[in-house]
């Protein structure tokens, strides 16, 4: 009845949606790697793309940029 369900139902909300928030961060967060790239002209870049199973660039590696529909990503 008075007082103390107010603040009871008020904090099982907020309690819920940070665990609904965490719950989706988790659920959409995958592994990712930043790399960093010299181009043939002398410019460097950086793109982040998600890790691939048992991809690994090395320094001094040649690699290509494929870019479909404006995004970029580096593979072998």
């Amino acid at each position: 009845g008075g007082r103390g369900s107010a603040v009871a139902a008020v904090i099982g909300a907020v309690a819920g949606g940070l665990l609904g928030a965490a719950t989706e961060e988790g659920l959409t967060r995958t592994q990712g790697v930043e790399i960093t790239v010299r181009e043939d002209d002398g410019t460097m870049r950086a793109y982040v793309q998600q890790v691939e199973k048992d991809e690994i660039f090395r320094v001094g590696e040649r690699v290509r940029i494929m870019t479909v529909d404006g995004t970029s990503r580096v593979t072998h």
